[in-house]
C-alpha cells in the first residue's frame, strides 16, 4: 500500500512538473486584461458605478457591519476608487506592466466591488478572478509585455519558458467549469424527456435574447440538436482529462488509448465549444461571458517546443 501511494504521489508531481513555452499564458493574460478593462469602461459609460457600488446605490452598503474596506476608508469615493484600481489592474495585466502587482491589485479591488454588491458579481467575474490569481503566480509576463521589454533594455531578457503548472491548472479549471455546468443542467428541457427544448425556451426570453426568435418554431429540430450538442459538449468535458492521460502514456497498450491519440478528439471538442460560445455571443445578451470563456481556450492547447533563445 505504501509503495502504491508513493507511486501515485510521484505521478501527481510529474503531472505538474516541467517547463514549457509561456506564449499561451501570455495570450490569456492579454485577452483577460482587455476583456475586463473593456467591461469596466462599458460600466462607466452606462453611468453605473454609483448605482452599483456607491453608498447611495441599489444596495445599502452603509448598513453593512463591517463595511467593505474601501468603503470604510474612502466613504462616498469608494466606488470610484474601486473602479479605478480595478481598471488600472486590468490595463496592467493586458499590457504586462508590473504584471504580478497589477494582477493582485485587480483581484483585490474587483473582489471589493463584488463584496459591496453581490448582485453585480457574475459567475464569469469569479472565474476571471481565479484565473488572474493563477496568472499572478505564472511567468505570463515573460513575453509580449512591458515587463519583458524593460528587462530586455536592462540587458537581462526574460526567458520564453517557465513552469508548466499554471497553464495546466487553468486548463483543469476550465474542464471543471464545463463539467459542472453539464451536471447542474437538471431541468427536463435539457433532456430527451423535455424534448431538448432548453435553447428554444431561452431564445424566446426577451430579457436575454438579442433578437426576436419567433421563427424558431418552424425549425424546432435545429434548436433540439443544438441543445443536445451543448449537453454532449459539457458532459464530454469529464473525458478530457482521460484523453490527456492517454496522451501522456501513449506508449502503453490499449484500444481506447490508441483511438483517443489517433483521433485527437479534444481539438474537435474545443472547436465545438468555440462554436457554442460564438453562437451565444450572436444570439444572447450575456455580456462578456462568451468572450471571456473563449479567452481561456489557449491554455487547452499544448505549447510549441521550447525555443533555445530567450525572448522579451
Amino acid at each position: 500500500m505504501t509503495l502504491r501511494l508513493a507511486r501515485a504521489w510521484d505521478a501527481w508531481l510529474a503531472l505538474w512538473r516541467g517547463d514549457e513555452d509561456v506564449r499561451h499564458l501570455a495570450l490569456v493574460r492579454i485577452l483577460v486584461g482587455v476583456i475586463l478593462a473593456g467591461d469596466l469602461l462599458w460600466t462607466r459609460r452606462l453611468g453605473l458605478i454609483e448605482p452599483l457600488w456607491g453608498l447611495d446605490g441599489v444596495v445599502d452598503i452603509a448598513a453593512r457591519d463591517p463595511m467593505p474596506a474601501l468603503w470604510r476608508w474612502f466613504g462616498h469615493d469608494a466606488a470610484h476608487v474601486g473602479w479605478t484600481l480595478s481598471f488600472a489592474g486590468a490595463v496592467g495585466l493586458a499590457t504586462g506592466t508590473l504584471t504580478r502587482l497589477s494582477a493582485v491589485v485587480l483581484v483585490l479591488a474587483y473582489a471589493q466591488l463584488a463584496d459591496a454588491n453581490t448582485w453585480s458579481d457574475r459567475g464569469i467575474d469569479t472565474l476571471l478572478r481565479n484565473v488572474t490569481l493563477v496568472l499572478a503566480c505564472s511567468p505570463s509576463h515573460h513575453v509580449w509585455s512591458v515587463d519583458g521589454w524593460v528587462a530586455r533594455l536592462r540587458g537581462v531578457p526574460l526567458p520564453a519558458s517557465g513552469p508548466a503548472w499554471p497553464r495546466r491548472l487553468l486548463a483543469l479549471q476550465l474542464v471543471v467549469v464545463y463539467a459542472a455546468a453539464g451536471l447542474q443542467k437538471t431541468a427536463l428541457a435539457w433532456t430527451p424527456l423535455g424534448g431538448f427544448s432548453a435553447l428554444y425556451i431561452v431564445l424566446q426570453d426577451p430579457s436575454i435574447a438579442s433578437w426576436r426568435f419567433d421563427w424558431l418554431a418552424d425549425v424546432l429540430p435545429l434548436t433540439q440538436v443544438a441543445t443536445a450538442a451543448t449537453m454532449a459538449f459539457e458532459w464530454g468535458a469529464m473525458l478530457v482529462p482521460v484523453a490527456w492521460y492517454f496522451e501522456r502514456t501513449r506508449t502503453r497498450p490499449g484500444w481506447w488509448r490508441a483511438q483517443s491519440n489517433r483521433t485527437g478528439w479534444v481539438r474537435g471538442w474545443l472547436a465545438t465549444g468555440a462554436l457554442l460560445h460564438l453562437g451565444i455571443a450572436a444570439t444572447l445578451s450575456l455580456g462578456i461571458f462568451p468572450w471571456a470563456m473563449l479567452a481561456l481556450y489557449p491554455v487547452m492547447l499544448r505549447p510549441p517546443p521550447l525555443r533555445s533563445s530567450p525572448a522579451g
